[in-house]
Order: structure tokens, then sequence, then C-alpha cells
């Protein structure tokens, strides 16, 4: 009598764990701190996609993009990277800034947008004054344009 055959155990390969390249910010809590490496300059930088926060560091041969961020991350909470901030003004200093000319002009095209009281940064009034003025400048071009279809049509009739 002999023995049973042994059967082999397959042996099953596990996918490795790979090291993130993208990152949560410890500011605003986002997914989107990217770090770039150049290896020309010898630097790399940590940025935060969503609110600018950033950091920048020598190159270090060995290191990885991880261990730049774990740094990224002790120096912020040590306080020694602050994030940028938004100015935020009011409509009545943004008028004492500007003067009564142009605060008229600017109360004027916001004043659907804005209540009286309320905040807005400069770039948020920026937007809305180019989008204004470009939204003008395309219903001008709309209606010459109407008006060459209207020759044309009245040519051909």
């Amino acid at each position: 009598m002999g023995r049973r055959r042994k059967t082999r155990k397959r042996i099953i390969a596990r996918p490795q764990k790979r090291l993130p390249k993208i990152f949560t910010c410890p500011n605003c809590g986002s997914t989107t701190v990217n770090v770039k490496q150049d290896k020309k300059a010898g630097k790399v930088k940590v940025v935060c996609g969503n609110c600018g926060l950033e950091a920048e560091f020598e190159l270090i041969q060995g290191l990885m993009p991880v261990d730049y961020y774990n740094k990224f991350v002790d120096l912020y909470y040590q306080g020694q990277i602050v994030p940028k901030k938004e100015e935020v003004i009011s409509l009545e200093q943004l008028q004492a800034m500007a003067g009564e000319e142009t605060a008229e002009e600017t109360t004027g095209s916001a004043s659907a947008e804005l209540a009286e009281g309320e905040r807005i940064s400069l770039e948020e009034l920026a937007a809305i004054e180019t989008g204004e003025e470009a939204g003008a400048e395309v219903a001008e071009e709309t209606s010459t344009e109407s008006e060459e279809a209207e020759g044309t049509e009245e040519e051909t009739g």
C-alpha cells in the first residue's frame, strides 16, 4: 500500500500595497495635496489644490513623496506654515475705498446680488464686474448678428 500523493498548495499572489501620490490637506481636509519633485532645481514643492497651502523643501535622495508630505504636515502643526487668507471687505468699506463715483457704479452693478451689509471678497467682486461686462459685449454681438441675418433674408426675399 502506498501513500496518497500530496497536492500542491497554490500560492496566491497578493497585490503589494503602494504608497499614495495624493494626500489629505491638514488645513481644509480635502484630498488635493500634490508633491512635485524638480530634480534639476533640487526642490520639492508640496501644494494643496483646494486652499493653496504650500511648502518647499530641498530634494534629498532616498526620500519618497510621502516623506515630504509628512514634513509638510509637521510644519503645519508647528505653526510654521500659515494658510493664505482671503481678504474680505464689506460693501461699505469697498465704497469708501473706491470713492463715490466708482461706488455708485459698483453698487449699481452688484445691487441685485448683494444685500446691504453682506461681505464679498475682491476676487468675487472682480468676477461679478467682468461677468457683467462680458455679458453686455455678448449681447451687443448677438444683436449685430441678428441685424445682419435680417439683412440677408431681405436680399434673398
